[in-house]
């Protein structure tokens, strides 16, 4: 191998390492700029996720109270038919007929 020849085999050899590591140095250095511009981005999404949390928790309440009230318009419903049935008999007992309400 001529001394034109090594010389050239070095050249591209540090070329190639010079690539390896200005590629690097440059992904570390993007990869900080993007973390530093996400940064608030992250900050606004971890506020939304804390909100959404609440919201959540509201919902789940909500839902405990539909339910609720669910269960208890049964009983409010058959407490009212009760009730109507009581005023159709009274009504015909006492002679005196209460205006039939249809729910």
């Amino acid at each position: 191998m001529t001394d034109l020849e090594l010389l050239q085999a070095i050249d591209q050899m540090l070329e190639k390492r010079l690539d390896q590591v200005l590629e690097k140095k440059l992904d570390q250095v993007l990869d900080a700029k993007f973390d530093q511009k996400l940064t608030p981005v992250y900050q606004r999404l971890d506020m939304i996720d804390q909100r959404l949390d609440k919201v959540e928790q509201r919902l789940d309440k909500l839902e405990e109270d539909v339910a609720e009230v669910k269960e208890n318009l049964g009983e409010v419903r058959t407490g009212v038919n009760t009730l109507l049935e009581w005023a159709e008999e009274t009504g015909d007992a006492i002679s005196f007929p209460l205006p039939k309400i249809n729910l």
